[in-house]
């Protein structure tokens, strides 16, 4: 009979024990993130009412990435370019996402001559003009259409078009007419006259140019 004080304790203290140990058998939520090494909270980008639910303006600064959503980038829906929910598994080479028109030939640069504002370029800022055909004096306003003219070997190749005056000023050297060209048979190599390129007025006579 004088055992049961000491049972009594003992059946206590491993309903104590029980109680405070926790229980293995129940599932834990997993919180690892989709995202890989994106250390910011999720309130971010999702909402309370379900994990599919992104919120319509998402409060995350993507400038942090090293890669800032500016002019048309900043309208482009996360999954355009995210295919993958490991966001740092993302190409950030403008051939990654844009067909290349120009079929490589002028190489991977695209910022040479466009910019995040669109695909329209100006003269002003295709610095790889610099090499083979230098737009100066009139050239520098004409339109990059008026000579990379579609059907061209490679539209915009720079290494596809002659430089050479005739290939784009033949109709100017057949129509003029004071002096006629032609008829006097003057040179085709139109630097030979013509010094300046801001317009056709002031070119020097050389008759040593012309064929005997």
């Amino acid at each position: 009979m004088r055992s049961y004080p000491l049972i009594s304790l003992i059946f206590a203290l491993s309903l104590v024990a029980g109680a405070s140990s926790p229980d293995t058998s129940r599932p834990v939520a997993s919180t690892q993130s989709p995202h890989g090494k994106l250390n910011i909270p999720c309130a971010t980008c999702h909402t309370t009412e379900d994990w599919k639910v992104i919120r319509s303006r998402i409060r995350f600064n993507h400038a942090q990435t090293g890669f800032p959503l500016r002019g048309r980038h900043s309208a482009v829906g996360c999954r355009d370019c995210h295919a993958s929910l490991d966001f740092a598994d993302v190409p950030n080479k403008c051939q990654d996402c844009h067909a290349d028109l120009h079929r490589r030939k002028n190489g991977a640069e695209c910022e040479l001559c466009h910019n995040t504002n669109g695909w329209q370029v100006s003269v002003h800022s295709i610095n790889e003009h610099q090499d083979r055909f230098p737009l100066i004096g009139a050239h520098a306003v004409v339109d990059c259409y008026a000579c990379h003219k579609v059907g061209t070997v490679g539209q915009f190749n720079r290494f596809g078009l002659s430089t050479e005056c005739i290939s784009c000023h033949a109709k100017d050297y057949d129509t003029a007419s004071s002096p006629n060209h032609r008829a006097m048979g003057y040179s085709t190599e139109c630097r030979e006259c013509h010094l300046s390129m801001d317009n056709w007025n002031g070119a020097v006579f050389n008759p040593g140019k012309l064929p005997k």
